[in-house]
Formats: C-alpha cells, sequence, structure tokens
C-alpha cells in the first residue's frame, strides 16, 4: 500500500501539484495535491488513468480507468489511508486548551460508526473540536449576548431589540422560542433547553436524543437525563451516531469537507476554523 502512496506522490509531483518527498505519507501537501486533482474538470486524463489503475491494482478502485477523477476515485484514494489513533498530546498541540481524556474515546468508537479513513476521522474530528471548543462545552449554554443571538437566530427575532427582550425572559424561556415546537420539542414545555445543543456535535431536539440514545445502546436514557452527553463516552459515541446518520462519511470519503460542515452545522458557521483543524491534522497526525 505504501508503494501503491509513493506512486501516487510521483505522479502528482510530475504535474507540479505537490513538491515533497516521496515517502508514501499522505500529509496534507499530497491529500491537497488529490484534490486539485480532482477538481481539475478534465485535465490530465492521463495522469488520472494511472492513478485510477493504481487504485484498481490495490482493489480499493472498481470503476471505469477513465480519467475521470469523481467521487469514486477520491473515496478509493481514501481507501488507502487507515484512520490513526490519536492522543490527547496530539489534539492539544492542534486546539489550544483541548481537554483530556477523550482521545481514547474516539478511538474506541469511531470504527464502530465506520469511521475507517484518516479523511474521514481528520473531518470528523475537525468538526467536533470546533462544535464542543476543545471539548469543553458540551452542553449549549444559551446564553447569548443579542447581537449573536440575533444573527444565530435571525429568523426568530426582527431586531436586536427582541433578540435583548428574549434573553431577558431567562435561558428556559430563550430555549423555547429557538427550539419550542419543532425537532419533536413540545412547545413552552421546557423541551427546548432540555434538548438543546449537546456532546461534541451539539446534539439537538427531542427526537435526536430519542433516536441517538437507542442506536448508541442507551435504551431512552439521554432522553430521561439530556445531561449524560456531558460525560466524554457518551459525548463521543453521540457525535458518532449523528455522523453515521447524516451519512458524513460518504460525503468526507468523497474529498468535499465543506459540505460535511454544512451537514454538521447547517450553514457556513465556523468555516475557516474548520477548515483550519482539518489542516492541521492533516499535517501533524500521520
Amino acid at each position: 500500500m505504501k508503494e501503491a502512496l509513493k506512486e501516487i506522490q510521483r505522479i502528482l509531483k510530475n504535474l507540479g501539484l505537490y513538491l515533497g518527498v516521496i515517502d508514501g505519507v499522505i500529509g496534507w501537501a499530497s491529500y491537497d495535491a488529490v484534490v486539485q486533482l480532482s477538481e481539475g474538470k478534465g485535465k490530465n486524463k492521463q495522469a488520472i488513468k494511472e492513478i485510477q489503475q493504481i487504485l484498481a491494482d490495490q482493489r480499493v478502485y472498481f470503476g471505469a480507468i477513465d480519467g475521470d477523477f469523481g467521487n469514486g476515485s477520491m473515496t478509493a484514494f481514501n481507501q488507502l489511508m487507515p484512520a490513526p489513533k490519536l492522543s490527547d498530546a496530539n489534539l492539544q498541540a492542534i486546539y489550544k486548551n483541548c481537554a483530556p481524556g477523550f482521545a481514547q474515546y474516539i478511538n474506541q468508537h469511531v470504527a464502530d460508526f465506520n469511521i475507517k479513513t484518516k479523511a474521514d476521522l481528520f473531518a470528523f474530528t475537525a468538526n467536533v473540536l470546533h462544535e464542543s471548543e476543545g471539548f469543553k462545552k458540551l452542553r449549549e449554554n444559551m446564553n447569548y449576548r443579542a447581537p449573536t443571538l440575533y444573527r444565530v437566530f435571525k429568523k426568530y427575532f426582527p431586531s436586536e431589540a427582541a433578540a435583548q427582550k428574549a434573553i431577558n425572559a431567562g435561558v428556559v424561556a430563550l430555549a423555547d422560542i429557538v427550539y419550542g415546537g419543532r425537532m419533536g420539542n413540545g412547545k413552552n414545555n421546557g423541551d427546548g433547553f432540555r434538548y438543546r445543543g449537546g456532546g461534541l456535535i451539539h446534539l439537538t431536539g427531542r427526537n435526536n436524543y430519542t433516536l441517538c440514545s437507542a442506536g448508541i445502546g442507551l435504551g431512552a436514557a439521554l432522553v430521561n437525563d439530556p445531561d449524560m452527553l456531558t460525560k466524554p463516552e457518551y459525548a463521543v459515541k453521540a457525535a458518532c451516531w449523528f455522523w453515521r446518520s447524516n451519512a458524513c462519511s460518504r460525503i468526507a470519503n468523497q474529498g468535499d469537507f465543506e459540505q460535511v460542515c454544512r451537514v454538521v452545522n447547517g450553514g457556513s458557521n465556523g468555516l475557516e476554523e474548520r477548515k483550519a483543524l482539518y489542516k492541521k491534522l492533516w499535517t501533524s497526525i500521520f
């Protein structure tokens, strides 16, 4: 497998897309070169055919050798790079003041949810680091300032003044405004606050808590005690469940990191930090 990766690096180097060492170790420079190749829109067809043949020889690609480096080719390339093990130390080097005690659970559970490639693991880790602010924010606190609340939940507030009025009513009432009556939550009954964002990926809504609780083998425990998502193991498993339930692995393995972020966030909030974390993971962990 390493020799196959070396051959791919040689092809990328001959195209001028990769300037690094031919060592079979795929870091950010090599990976970004492959992404650039996939975005070439009809360019370098012969080189792509050579890479497709390498992937076919490794029995990870079963499509046409046609010089079109699409989703199938990119997914096959990513199959050559199994997910590495993480450690608290390398995560803390990537995200300053990252809370310890989570790497062991990520290592323990990701494969159970079919997160098995380097690209997939790094996409997952970049997003959960951002969403949880380095594994430190495991419940959404609803302590918004008016400008932020108005920007994030603009559809619920006609002005910053209206947002401030909602803030003044308290966090439970505020959560009922923005989350009540949807995602399986009741209206004006505390469900909005009870099932606010939780875990590494900020799982939200009674429906998600119900499905996730069953999906990670806890029966109805998360519904009855949503604060269980502040425990590292359940915080990790809930994020893995979300990732699998929303087909994030398929998108990550196709090389579309930005689309994965949109699935997680529902938009582009924090996209630049997510991208920076993704690059750091590729640069730092092999």
